[in-house]
């Protein structure tokens, strides 16, 4: 199911990060992560932003009445579908991770232009 811009952007506003991978070498990368318990919306996620970026099922929560639910990340760290979601939010900014999506885009346009 396709979801409205507005949708994702707030969504990934309450459940998602931009943020980035620091290897042992010193390389630097941006990587794009939306967390929920419904696996569903963050297919239709990935299917609106048109991202081929897998989704894993992470550890477990529990909710307030203590019933045990799965967790699921969407990863998105190609250089290819970063190149979709930076463009997709290049249109519509964050403003609650307003600070978060500056530091991820520039190290991206570094990440992009070294490559």
């Amino acid at each position: 199911m396709k979801l409205e811009p507005g949708y994702i952007l707030g969504f990934v506003e309450g459940e998602g990060t931009f943020n980035l991978v620091r290897y042992p070498e010193g390389r630097i990368r941006p990587q794009f992560l939306v967390f929920n318990t419904n696996r569903e919306i963050l297919e239709s996620i990935k299917e609106t932003l048109k991202v081929n970026a897998p989704i894993f099922e992470v550890s477990r929560v529990e909710d307030l009445i203590k019933r045990t639910k799965n967790t699921y990340r969407l990863q998105v760290r190609s250089k290819e579908d970063l190149v979709k979601v930076v463009r997709f939010f290049e249109k519509r900014r964050p403003i609650v991770k307003r600070d978060d999506y500056k530091i991820f885009k520039d190290c991206f346009d570094n990440w992009i232009t070294k490559r």
